[in-house]
């Protein structure tokens, strides 16, 4: 037996199923009792009841915080609150990256601690090169809900001129935030074309940026009500603890957000099929339901005309760190997301509607789906890693969750918080919520300033899916 292998503890007769957390994660092909548990002596194909897997649902964690609970943020006009507060600079395209990088990078880039946390620039490689359609809309919705995101506090657009995504299709995605006054900040455009080429440009942008850095500089931290907190959840290079420890216990504190009247967004598709049963129970209404079933399907089809296999996501350090299949993974995964009433069903950096539980339609990819989240609204991410990975997120502040203390040890400098101490616990019901508690007061510290560990290493992700890219 290695650390994170799995054993049985009773002897269980062929096609019988092994369950855990009260859901089938695969089908016996007749262990005994002590036997380690691999791919060789299971199936992954689930027993079904009534054409699906029955369901199972999950103990609810009523405990909430007082509602004098605070933390410091930065109140914006159109009722939420940042737990940062950027300027950014936004190229329109990869073909605006290169220059959007120059302005940020001569404008000093460094915050200040009384209210304002720097200059970024967010370069990606989508937004022209490929035919419209569905990939250049999800571009533009995800930059009209970045800037919109609570932590940005201005914004300079740059574009080269002639892109699809240039200011007249970005106005046009902008223009019915900006008639109802959701988007009310310092925002300029730069076109590198009309500024007479690359010099000028830099040279423009560095001047307008100039010009509103001062408002946005004013900008001061201010008593926020918890409710206004929008967690994203997230995992990276997970392991057979992740679901055991980490995920848990920011499921833990994600219902005591909830609770209190904030909301949270579930994202990695791939990562909750064969999860279902803990799922389906827990959606609002039929049309939340079908919803997220759309989004599976989608899922399906995209990798049977590309020709892969959705179990693709179940990598082979995942299966090093004791994941036998994909179904054991999406187990673990959803634990993240808690167990409150799954509201609502989000496309990929669709802004939140509903508070409480979201699932956003995006992939397993850890930059693609943070940037993701980040266009949701959310304030604040917490990503569990069972291996060890050191995403973070522009724009968004990454409190990172380690499933075991030994990967926490050797990942100081990249982890904020140990939850391999789970492991040493023998009432796992009570350390679950008191983990839960100290993981929240860490997450309303962070909120409230205190940088993370990917922030003070400088991990700024940010990668937009492309909608013809299948992701896992």
């Amino acid at each position: 037996m290695n650390v994170g292998d799995r054993m049985t503890i009773v002897e269980i007769g062929r096609k019988r199923p092994l369950v855990q957390f009260g859901v089938p994660f695969a089908t016996s092909h007749g262990l005994q009792a002590g036997e380690k548990i691999t791919s060789s002596n299971t199936s992954d194909k689930l027993p079904v009841k009534g054409g699906r897997l029955a369901p199972v649902r999950p103990a609810r964690n009523h405990r909430r915080m007082p509602a004098s609970r605070t933390f410091s943020g930065f109140p914006r006009q159109d009722g939420s609150c940042g737990t940062r507060n950027y300027f950014v600079v936004l190229p329109t395209s990869m073909c605006a990256s290169e220059i959007a990088c120059h302005v940020a990078e001569t404008v000093s880039r460094e915050g200040d601690p009384a209210g304002f946390d720097g200059v970024l620039a967010l370069s990606h490689t989508e937004g022209c090169g490929c035919a419209g359609g569905e990939q250049i809309e999800r571009v533009l919705r995800v930059m009209k809900n970045i800037l919109r995101n609570p932590n940005v506090g201005g914004a300079l657009l740059v574009d080269l001129g002639c892109e699809q995504t240039n200011r007249t299709a970005v106005d046009r995605h902008l223009k019915s935030v900006l008639a109802e006054g959701r988007l009310v900040k310092p925002l300029d455009w730069l076109t590198i074309q009309a500024a007479g080429g690359s010099r000028k440009a830099v040279d423009a942008g560095v001047s307008r940026l100039n010009r509103m850095l001062p408002e946005v500089r004013r900008m001061r931290r201010t008593p926020c009500p918890v409710g206004k907190l929008v967690i994203g959840v997230e995992c990276g290079a997970s392991d057979a603890f992740s679901g055991i420890t980490a995920n848990r216990v920011i499921g833990n504190a994600v219902d005591r957000v909830i609770n209190t009247g904030g909301s949270a967004v579930l994202s990695e598709i791939p990562e909750t099929i064969g999860a279902e049963a803990l799922l389906y129970p827990r959606m609002r209404s039929r049309a939340v339901l079908e919803k997220y079933r759309e989004g599976v399907r989608w899922y399906r089809s995209m990798a049977l005309r590309m020709g892969a296999a959705m179990r693709d996501n179940l990598v082979p350090e995942n299966r090093t760190g004791g994941l036998i299949n994909p179904s054991i993974k999406s187990i673990g995964a959803v634990m993240k997301g808690g167990s409150s009433v799954i509201q609502d069903f989000l496309q990929y950096g669709e802004k939140v509607r509903r508070r409480g539980l979201s699932i956003m339609q995006g992939p397993g990819n850890d930059l693609e789906s943070v940037t993701g989240l980040a266009a949701t609204g959310v304030n604040l991410i917490c990503f569990s890693t069972g291996r060890g990975t050191v995403t973070g997120c522009a724009v968004v502040p990454v409190v990172k969750i380690s499933s075991t203390t030994r990967l926490f040890e050797q990942l100081r400098e990249d982890i904020d918080f140990d939850g391999g101490r789970m492991l040493g616990e023998r009432n796992q019901a009570e350390a679950i919520e008191r983990y839960g508690g100290e993981l929240l007061e860490k997450v309303l510290a962070v909120a409230s300033g205190e940088r993370s560990r990917p922030e003070i290493a400088g991990q700024r992700q940010f990668q937009i899916w492309s909608a013809g890219k299948l992701s896992l």
